[in-house]
């Protein structure tokens, strides 16, 4: 059976796709390599690798009711074999929270989704920014992930990943970055809230830190001073730096990869050029094949207040990847992979999910704390607003940058005090999306969550208009 044809059934009889690497693990495995092999060939370290591969035996295990490893995988994945096996019934993953009624029993869910019990007692890691390549809790979210790492494959591609703070925007770049390296990509990684404000205030200045950063990254020797033309203007001269130099001192593609590309979005002097100018490259690719090397990756949490004229964003062109919260079914994997999905009762479970609304840091917290066995899921739902809750931290960090601005505090008192939604300006909107307080319903703006409604409808009662 040649490794396609074994991809589609494994696919057939798990009744979803697999991730990347888990085409990888099960493919290189088919082929009789070790972990460390894998691992090698792939960037990954091998304990992730064997985690990966001891998830997908366990699934199996299940699909076929007979133990599968990596060494019987040639012995029990026959053709005559696999025909005979039906495929898992499993509930539908749901899109959005739904209410009481339609939510699936959680056991139900998780039943062929559970980890073995090694994998899942292994994971320890209290959530706190994004999750490294090694990370255990990291849940893929298909077709999203799909389309982007097939994108990164085309000459000139630009990957737009968008989604509130604490979605999962940075996790994804960083596989999307190792996806490149393994591809034998070169890949520059630019985080813009490593930036000093100062670099901010002129053009010219961001544009050379740009060039420079990147020119480290590659091992490449800056020449910033000396092929910097000063009147040629600052985009000429980064465009060259990259056409003239950059782009042709390597042999293979280049993934440029942006986080918190938001950050910008205060600087009038810098959006107004940058944006327009990354749409520029992108467009150059199309005529030209020192461009095609380029991959962009572009990561922020909103674009909702960007003033550009349509023909100069980079927003409307490009895949977009917009990192919704997770569906229940994701949720479940998450609370697999901490060990907890015993400990979903139906009662609390319902209330949880409706609560945080598939958040997922809100979501691993919970589970990071049922693990330590520090308070049940009842515990947390009931005193998730009180000062002994376990979102107090994260509550009051929000709730401190809404005072900042008493203005936009105002606008988000409107939000979480009226039922069906509230109407708000563009700047109001903006910020609030930016900091993943709200979300959309057609011109309606409501809150992203039942616990932000809850928490921020008492705190902000002063900010009534």
């Amino acid at each position: 059976m040649d490794v396609d044809t074994l991809v589609l059934e494994v696919e057939r009889l798990l009744q979803r796709q697999l991730g990347t690497l888990e085409r990888l693990v099960l493919n290189e495995s088919w082929a009789s390599r070790s972990y460390a092999e894998i691992a090698q060939s792939s960037s990954y370290a091998t304990e992730y690798i064997k985690q990966i591969g001891s998830k997908l035996w366990s699934e199996l295990s299940v699909a076929l009711g007979e133990s599968v490893s990596k060494k019987s995988l040639r012995l029990i994945l026959t053709p005559n074999r696999l025909q005979q096996v039906q495929p898992l019934q499993t509930a539908p993953a749901q899109t959005a929270p739904a209410q009481t009624a339609a939510l699936p029993n959680a056991s139900a869910v998780n039943h062929h989704l559970r980890p073995p019990v090694e994998f899942a007692t292994a994971i320890r890691q209290f959530p706190s920014g994004p999750l490294s390549l090694e990370s255990p809790l990291y849940v893929e979210r298909l077709p999203q992930e799909k389309s982007a790492f097939n994108e990164l494959s085309y000459p000139g591609c630009l990957l737009r990943i968008k989604g509130p703070r604490r979605m999962g925007k940075s996790s994804l770049l960083n596989r999307l970055l190792a996806h490149g390296r393994h591809q034998k990509y070169h890949t520059v990684t630019l985080n813009f809230q490593e930036v000093d404000r100062e670099i901010f205030d002129h053009l010219d200045c961001f544009l050379r830190w740009l060039c420079a950063n990147a020119s480290r990254q590659l091992g490449l020797p800056s020449k910033v001073e000396a092929l910097w033309d000063k009147e040629m203007g600052s985009k000429v001269n980064c465009k060259l730096y990259f056409e003239r130099y950059l782009l042709k001192e390597i042999s293979s593609p280049l993934v440029l990869g942006i986080d918190e590309l938001n950050r910008i979005f205060g600087y009038a002097n810098i959006v107004q050029d940058f944006l327009p100018m990354l749409r520029v490259w992108h467009e150059r690719s199309k005529d030209s094949e020192i461009w095609q090397k380029l991959r962009l990756i572009l990561v922020h949490a909103t674009d909702l207040y960007v003033p550009l004229n349509l023909n100069q964003s980079p927003f409307n062109v490009g895949l977009p990847i917009k990192l919704a919260p997770f569906t229940l079914e994701q949720l479940s994997i998450l609370a697999c992979r901490y060990g907890v999905g015993s400990l979903l009762q139906d009662r609390a479970w319902h209330s949880f999910y409706r609560l945080i609304n598939g958040h997922p840091y809100l979501a691993g917290l919970a589970f990071y704390t049922l693990q330590q066995g520090q308070l049940s899921l009842d515990q947390i739902v009931s005193t998730v607003t009180t000062t002994g809750g376990i979102y107090k931290p994260h509550l009051q960090r929000c709730l401190a940058m809404l005072k900042s601005d008493p203005s936009i505090a105002t606008s988000y008192y409107q939000v979480v005090t009226h039922p069906d939604g509230a109407v708000l300006d563009a700047i109001a909107s903006y910020k609030l999306d930016s900091l993943g307080l709200i979300r959309f319903d057609q011109a309606l703006v409501k809150p992203s969550c039942e616990l932000y409604r809850m928490y921020f409808s008492r705190q902000l009662d002063t900010f009534e208009p």
